[in-house]
């Protein structure tokens, strides 16, 4: 029977995280949705199904992810490093389009060091991850072969 091995508590912080930002994406979409007459009205810089697509679209992403990152399965673990990056440069895309407000440029710096600092973060707890998984899995190899070796006659 295989021993099951416990996820690094960085891992499970990591995918907990994952999952709060799927979670804060269906409810942009969610809020989006609920104003959809008032986007309507409004002068916006975008269409008014852009908001409840895109949150959508981002919070399903990050909700197949976390379960596939808790499952630890290794397309989650390379996917979620695309991803990642690509969300970021999503936001900033956004933010150099979009936004126009007086507080949005007043935080913006803030705003994109948080947002680096907790990708880079994240990054980095998936890719020593990959490490550990991988130095796991040597070892369990390593055992396995052992145990057959021992378990082989002995001949001269």
């Amino acid at each position: 029977m295989e021993k099951r091995h416990r996820q690094p508590f960085a891992v499970t912080l990591t995918v907990y995280g994952v999952f709060l930002l799927g979670a804060g994406y269906f409810l942009q979409s969610g809020q989006a949705l609920s104003r959809y007459s008032l986007y309507n009205r409004l002068p916006l810089s975008v269409p008014a199904w852009y908001l409840p697509l895109v949150g959508a679209l981002w919070g399903g992403l990050w909700w197949v992810l976390g379960v596939g990152l808790w499952r630890r399965k290794e397309w989650a673990r390379r996917i979620a490093l695309i991803a990642i990056p690509l969300q970021v440069c999503s936001w900033l895309a956004d933010w150099w389009l979009f936004s126009r407000s007086t507080i949005a440029i007043q935080s913006f710096g803030f705003d994109l060091v948080l947002r680096l600092l907790a990708a880079g973060l994240a990054m980095a707890i998936l890719l020593l991850a990959g490490r550990w998984e991988g130095a796991g899995m040597d070892a369990a190899a390593a055992v396995q072969q052992s145990g057959r070796e021992n378990r082989q006659p002995h001949v001269e």
